[in-house]
């Protein structure tokens, strides 16, 4: 369940009024055109002033689909895991 305020983020995000698809590219519509549309999306997101935030978000809800935070699925799960490695060493 969201709190107010949890997402206030979300307006400040670069991505807003975007359209969405280039965030969730579909192989379906050929491998290159999904390569091309994660690569644009990517783009938005390293200009985005609430980027940690985004990427947080998709940690914290366990998102599978799209780009967030200027990560795709199999990098947001990398980087969850060395976040996760981290801190057991720092334990």
């Amino acid at each position: 369940m969201w709190r107010s305020g949890d997402r206030d983020w979300v307006i400040s995000a670069r991505c807003r009024g975007v359209d969405t698809a280039m965030f969730f590219p579909q192989v379906e519509n050929g491998r290159g055109a999904a390569v091309r549309a994660e690569r644009q999306a990517k783009e938005v997101c390293r200009a985005c002033p609430v980027i940690v935030e985004c990427l947080d978000h998709a940690v914290r809800t366990g998102e599978t689909h799209g780009v967030w935070g200027g990560m795709n699925h199999a990098e947001r799960r990398a980087y969850e895991r060395a976040t996760k490695l981290r801190r057991l060493r720092s334990a």
